[in-house]
């Protein structure tokens, strides 16, 4: 009797959950879409769920310990939170047409040391970067290049209907969208392991591999014509002390990110800076003083990520409200609803910053990032390396100490608003094809297949840096290029533009094309005790102050071009003789505040005197007395 009350309350309880569901759905929104009010996030203890094929339904898995199916994010997740949504997030959209493309940022790098190719990649068009399918970069290509540091979808969801990669569909699986790889917080979640199956070519696997509660093994290279039903070569083997007596698994699922999931993709590392030992850098000053990523970084259930720079809410269609969650918006407090501009707090009691003697002016020419933001500038820039560009995170024998690209910074240049900021710097060099003033690169395999033997390397092929490139060798290969195509084939390398003359010889000129491509540098934020202006005017207004006059290296392979540099002023469109004059008057500053307060007081003296003279007559008049 017992045993069948218990029968009749589960039946009931899942014919609720069925219609709670069900109701949702309806209304556009699944049980975990929002949230019912309380604060306190719910457990979640769930069965999980795999399918195969893509148009397989989602079934249980039932583990056995040994040759089990890996689960699937979609399906497990799906069940409670809309994929369909979640997809369209910031972090999921960069190859949606449809998606404003907001302030530039981080692009992808295509990079090949044979052909001396370093091409910034970015599905959101900014400019100075490359649309992935302009350059002949598919979907498939995208994820075997750049699928380590992919949280999954986008590009990973492409290649199922496209022609490169569709015969891996069934083989490697769909690179869905891999939650837990940002909202599971237990520590045996290994974004280093899903990278490895990622570069692997394991997509389906990876969320199983590296969540902890199952292992992945494969025993050779995969191959296109691997069937998951019938072969063994990966095996997937489930902790069966994972699973509760209902066949359940308890994640650690939160929804405020832990910053070391970001960081798997969002750090950096300093490569000319010393101390060289990570352990001696500085935290983001709001790490420090315990802040998390996602406090300002916020997003709801449509995971379209609060990016936090100014203007934002118009580039990219969000709520007016995330201007909170800009530097201004947060220590200035735009949100505060005050007669009075100056009695505004910080939103939280953030900081205001007083900012005493700095005249009005440097707000309106300079981001609060030029003076807060990343390491103090030197007389030469320096070298950064970052996740997405140079692999960073794959711990162990998988780990690789990448130099190309080149990355430096920080380097101050104008932003979309004519606001000069600190940013990161990129040089690119491609071989491409010119069509009035428009280049379009050339694939690497391209440039190989016809001219292999003008790009034979002078130095080792594993050498980790440029292999210099002769001019006379970017006129063989252009001879090559020009031979298969109409269009006139050229070189772009550090900030110019080769080409072959009708005399058949090798110039070189400044093009657009070949413009860095920077993007802002935001973290980390130093103090306010650290902070450019904080030692005076001298920190910047001098006539060799980094700010202005320090110099950027011009990354290129060219021989000829290996030791130029750019001054930091040209970078930032300013004019050398105009700040060369100016900061120079700052040497006679003191000389002429001295010489004003002297002036003033001279003229108070002689005012004091016109006064006592004034007031005499007054006081001779008064008394009728004759002077």
């Amino acid at each position: 009797m017992n045993s069948n009350w218990r029968q009749w309350i589960l039946v009931g309880a899942i014919w609720i959950s069925g219609c709670i569901i069900a109701r949702a759905s309806e209304e556009g929104k699944l049980l975990g879409d929002g949230s019912d009010g309380s604060r306190s996030g719910p457990v979640h203890r769930i069965p999980i769920q795999t399918k195969i094929f893509s148009d397989d339904k989602p079934e249980a898995v039932k583990p056995i310990g040994e040759q089990d199916l890996p689960f699937t994010c979609e399906a497990t997740c799906g069940a409670c939170h809309s994929y369909d949504v979640i997809k369209t997030g910031w972090h999921f959209n960069s190859s949606s047409p449809n998606v404003k493309s907001g302030r530039p940022g981080e692009p992808w790098v295509l990079v090949d040391q044979t052909t001396r190719t370093v091409l910034p990649l970015s599905g959101r068009g900014w400019k100075g970067t490359h649309k992935p399918e302009d350059v002949g970069v598919t979907p498939w290509q995208m994820c075997t290049q750049f699928g380590r540091h992919m949280p999954g979808g986008d590009y990973g969801e492409k290649f199922a209907d496209a022609t490169d990669g569709s015969e891996w569909i069934d083989a490697a699986g769909v690179f869905e969208i891999n939650c837990l790889s940002c909202h599971n917080a237990d520590p045996q979640q290994d974004q280093s392991l899903a990278a490895l199956l990622g570069l692997r070519k394991l997509y389906r696997w990876m969320a199983t591999g590296s969540s902890g509660i199952g292992e992945v093994s494969c025993k050779t290279e995969l191959s296109e014509m691997y069937d998951p039903l019938m072969d063994d070569d990966v095996k997937t083997t489930y902790d069966m002390s994972r699973f509760d007596s209902k066949k359940q698994v308890f994640f650690d699922i939160v929804r405020e990110v832990p910053r070391n999931r970001c960081y798997f993709c969002h750090s950096y590392q300093y490569l000319d800076q010393p101390p060289a030992e990570h352990w001696l850098d500085d935290e983001d000053i709001h790490i420090t003083s315990g802040m998390k990523c996602v406090d300002c970084h916020r997003n709801g259930a449509d995971h379209k990520m609060i990016r936090g720079y100014e203007g934002e809410a118009e580039k990219e269609d969000k709520p007016k409200a995330i201007e909170e969650f800009t530097c201004e918006g947060c220590h200035l407090g735009s949100h505060a609803d005050c007669e009075d501009e100056t009695d505004k707090p910080g939103r939280l009691s953030a900081p205001k910053p007083e900012h005493k003697g700095i005249p009005v002016i440097h707000f309106e020419k300079l981001t609060c990032t030029a003076c807060h933001s990343g390491p103090v500038p030197e007389a030469k820039n320096q070298r950064v390396r970052t996740p997405r560009i140079h692999r960073l995170g794959l711990h162990g024998k998988h780990r690789l100490d990448l130099d190309l690209p080149h990355v430096a910074t920080p380097v101050f240049v104008k932003n979309e608003n004519e606001k000069i900021g600190a940013a990161r710097m990129i040089w690119p060099a491609f071989w491409g094809r010119i069509k009035g003033e428009k280049v379009t690169p050339i694939k690497p395999e391209v440039v190989k297949d016809a001219a292999e033997a003008e790009l034979a390397a002078r130095q080792s092929e594993t050498k980790n840096d440029w292999l210099t490139l002769t001019e006379e060798q970017i006129g063989k290969v252009l001879a090559k290029l020009k031979a298969d195509d109409k269009d006139e084939p050229v070189y772009i390398a550090g900030g110019k533009l080769y080409r072959l003359s009708d005399a058949g010889r090798v110039g070189a000129a400044e093009h657009e094309a070949a413009e860095p491509y920077a993007w802002p540098l935001a973290h980390n934020v130093r103090p306010a005790q650290q902070s450019l202006g904080v030692n005076g005017c001298d920190d910047c207004h001098t006539t060799d102050s980094n700010f202005f006059f320090g110099e950027v290296a011009v990354d290129t392979p060219v021989a000829s071009q290996t030791d130029a540099v750019k001054p930091m002023y040209e970078l930032a469109g300013e004019s050398r003789t105009y700040w060369k004059a100016f900061n120079a008057s700052f040497l006679f500053r003191p000389m002429l505040k001295t010489i004003g307060f002297i002036c003033c007081g001279i003229l108070a003296v002689i005012l004091l005197l016109y006064l006592m003279l004034a007031i005499r007559r007054i006081l001779i008049k008064i008394g009728g007395q004759t002077e």
